[in-house]
């Protein structure tokens, strides 16, 4: 789906101006769609999580003791399914499911927040149908679903996905929270009006 990149920029929007805009808590830094990218350092490699726009630029979205709260979201799969609706004439109607994942790195003393709160928090917000009057300059959506799914709690495990390193070098103290949230954007659309280039 062309607009995953605009879904979450709303997605952190949301966030920003709802339940974490409380700014004495929630000193924030919302990133868009992250990757892990390689790095070569002292002759090993290594992952960092970073945006990187269409020109080439990189920003890192990683841990940054900052801010009492860090997040950056991923894209882990997509596929499209059967649209179990019919829009107009039904035979340009598609559904494409994107499984997603955010990453929150946090301080709980800041917050005042356990790891289950901040979750329980956070996919309650982006639990969400997006109103029509959001998705308007999209052009061919029908509609978009935002659904939670699982939390892992295992800040190591985590670390190692994302940042290719062992557990020894895990830098998360005890009064910081490292969770992954995972979550899913069903995007109903008419596969005769998606552009293949958003920018042109």
């Amino acid at each position: 789906m062309p607009y995953i990149h605009e879904i979450v920029n709303i997605i952190n929007t949301s966030l920003a101006t709802g339940k974490l805009k409380d700014d004495s808590r929630f000193n924030k830094a919302l990133y868009g769609v992250a990757e892990t990218l390689p790095r070569n350092y002292n002759d090993e490699q290594d992952g960092i999580p970073a945006v990187v726009d269409l020109n080439g630029g990189i920003q890192f979205s990683g841990f940054d003791d900052r801010y009492s709260i860090v997040i950056y979201h991923k894209v882990l799969s997509t596929s499209i399914v059967d649209a179990p609706i019919a829009f107009g004439d039904g035979n340009n109607a598609a559904r494409e499911e994107a499984q997603m994942r955010m990453i929150v790195f946090a301080d709980r003393m800041v917050t005042k927040l356990q790891p289950t709160q901040l979750s329980f928090l956070l996919l309650s917000a982006i639990n969400q149908q997006l109103q029509p009057s959001q998705i308007t300059t999209f052009n061919g959506l029908f509609g978009v679903n935002i659904e939670p799914g699982d939390t892992n709690y295992n800040g190591v495990t985590i670390y190692g996905d994302e940042y290719r390193l062992p557990a020894s070098t895990y830098p998360v103290q005890p009064h910081q929270i490292y969770i992954a949230l995972d979550y899913t954007i069903t995007t109903d659309f008419d596969t005769t009006c998606i552009s293949d280039c958003l920018t042109c």
